[in-house]
């Protein structure tokens, strides 16, 4: 039996691909690395790691730098997904997905000057 999968592919939010150096920090700043931004949008972001697999319940927040400057602070987020992008003899590279919750005010407005200034179309 034949179906007829239909797959929306509109988005509510574009994304952005992220410049060189457009890097987010999960958690605290403490003992955590940056991540190589992918993909971000007004709705969430995906950033490329190196190694074994993120814990999800790990990640409750995001901050985003440029190079080692802070541009946004804290975002709250919630994982959406996780993946292995490439796998060699040395190390794995994977991709992991979050979408952002509620947004105070200025941390729209920060997140929004950081699309605008530290990505492409």
């Amino acid at each position: 039996m034949e179906r007829d999968i239909v797959y929306n592919t509109a988005r509510r939010y574009q994304r952005f691909s992220g410049k060189p150096r457009a890097l987010a920090l999960v958690g605290d700043e403490s003992d955590n690395l940056h991540y190589h931004i992918v993909q971000i949008g007004k709705g969430g972001l995906s950033f490329r790691y190196l190694g074994k697999k993120l814990n999800y319940s790990e990640i409750s927040k995001i901050s985003l730098y440029h190079e080692d400057q802070l541009i946004v602070d804290s975002i709250p987020v919630k994982p959406i997904a996780d993946f292995l992008i490439r796998e060699n003899y040395f190390v794995s590279v994977r991709c992991h997905c979050v979408c952002f919750k509620e947004l105070a005010s200025e941390q729209r407005q920060t997140l929004d000057n950081f699309i605008q200034n530290y990505t492409v179309a």
